[in-house]
């Protein structure tokens, strides 16, 4: 398998909880990620993080989480490092402290659904760089129901798909 990280210098930590503990870290492995950080063992991951990066932090953090985990993704955060704010998986509650912001000189950029043409544009990238998404499985329409069950369960690896038509 050839390397799929392309980007020299750069180093990708994950965070992830303790289910399918090897399994689930081979595989990210095998993605590109460089260390793995579990959360529900390493509360204070973000203070891991800057271990790892020797007090420096992320250049790029992806939060996903929401108020449970946002302001440890701002403590990760590397000065002139950016934050992209994807989902919010616990919900939505207390606002994080974002003076940091200002003192590291960071970005918080939202991350939506975006338009039609967005997501031509999206897959023309993916197909001319040759990308291929990680798909968990793959649900036929009647079994819409258990596709979200599988996904509410939170053991999947990648994308959870529904199979609208042939």
């Amino acid at each position: 398998m050839s390397d799929p990280r392309p980007l020299s210098g750069r180093r990708i930590l994950v965070t992830r909880s303790a289910g399918q503990a090897s399994e689930l870290a081979e595989r990210l492995r095998e993605l590109g990620a460089d260390g793995l950080i579990n959360y529900r063992a390493t509360p204070d991951w973000d203070q891991e993080v800057l271990r790892l990066t020797g007090g420096e932090g992320a250049s790029h953090v992806l939060e996903l989480g929401g108020p449970d985990s946002y302001q440890r993704s701002l403590n990760a955060l590397a000065a002139g490092g950016r934050l992209a704010q994807i989902g919010v998986l616990t919900g939505f509650g207390p606002s994080p402290d974002l003076s940091r912001l200002q003192t590291l000189n960071a970005d918080i950029a939202g991350i939506t659904v975006g338009s039609a043409e967005h997501f031509a544009a999206m897959n023309a990238f993916l197909a001319r760089h040759r990308l291929r998404p990680v798909i968990d499985r793959v649900f036929p329409f009647e079994q819409a129901e258990q596709a979200y069950a599988h996904l509410r369960s939170g053991r999947h690896f990648g994308k959870v798909l529904i199979r609208v038509a042939d």
